[in-house]
């Protein structure tokens, strides 16, 4: 029989079959997908007791770079511990879940480390209702307004001491009859500091004898508040305060 050679000059041409024995020792040949990579098949593996070595947050991290969705019911696990375990979330993480449950947070024990933007939407998000027992609100300070002046001799019936108390929670002005003769006063109230616009507060006139307090406090409010005081045209001299806190 004569010995028939093929030639094929061209090297890129070239190709060649590669086969395999299979358990049985039959010859198979290796098949490869559209991109040329070799199909290994399917691989199953079945276990029980399937257990690995426990996690160490000394030598063990997870680091979750891409998006995750993580759909359960009744997913249960070990309670976390903050001397061990640690998660750091550096992407959007999405979890649905059905009855998750986790044992309650310690402040001693557990932290929270947000590296990222967290968006959180929820229905029904209860928390425990407050209690005076156990919830307090402490207010450190308030911010205090005050202003002085003081009159000597003066003989008039005019107003004076225009304050703006439209922000104010509480103000009051103390008079202080320093003279010898009686002396008349009371506020007045206007919602702009125009002078026309100034009224007498419903609050009422007050006398002052020598050596008298009084406390003036307006009955109504708007924006600017005033002293009006009368001295009979007698020589008066009084002291009068502002106090005002937000």
């Amino acid at each position: 029989m004569p010995n028939n050679l093929v030639f094929n000059g061209v090297a890129e041409q070239l190709q060649t079959l590669i086969n395999g024995v299979d358990a049985d020792g039959n010859v198979r040949p290796i098949r490869t997908d559209s991109d040329g990579q070799i199909q290994l098949g399917t691989v199953t593996v079945t276990a029980e007791n399937f257990d690995i070595r426990p996690l160490s947050g000394v030598t063990d991290s997870v680091v979750i770079r891409e998006t995750v969705s993580v759909t359960a019911e009744n997913f249960d696990i070990r309670q976390l511990s903050g001397v061990t375990d640690s998660v750091v979330i550096r992407e959007t993480v999405s979890v649905t879940a059905e009855n998750f449950d986790i044992r309650q947070l310690s402040g001693v024990t557990d932290s929270v480390v947000i590296r990222e933007t967290v968006s959180v939407t929820a229905e029904n998000f209860d928390i425990r209702p407050l209690s005076g027992a156990t919830d307090s609100i402490q207010l450190s300070s308030r911010l205090l307004t005050e202003d002085s002046l003081a009159f000597e001799d003066v003989t008039v019936a005019t107003a004076t001491f225009v304050q703006n108390t439209g922000e104010q929670s509480e103000y009051s002005f103390y008079v202080f009859n320093t003279g010898s003769n009686t002396l008349t006063v009371q506020l007045q109230i206007s919602p702009i500091s125009t002078d026309s616009y100034f009224m007498d507060d419903p609050s009422g006139a007050v006398g002052l004898e020598s050596g008298d307090k009084v406390t003036l406090v307006a009955g109504r409010f708007l924006k600017y508040t005033r002293l009006f005081y009368d001295t009979g045209g007698e020589a008066c001299s009084f002291n009068v305060h502002y106090n005002a806190q937000v």
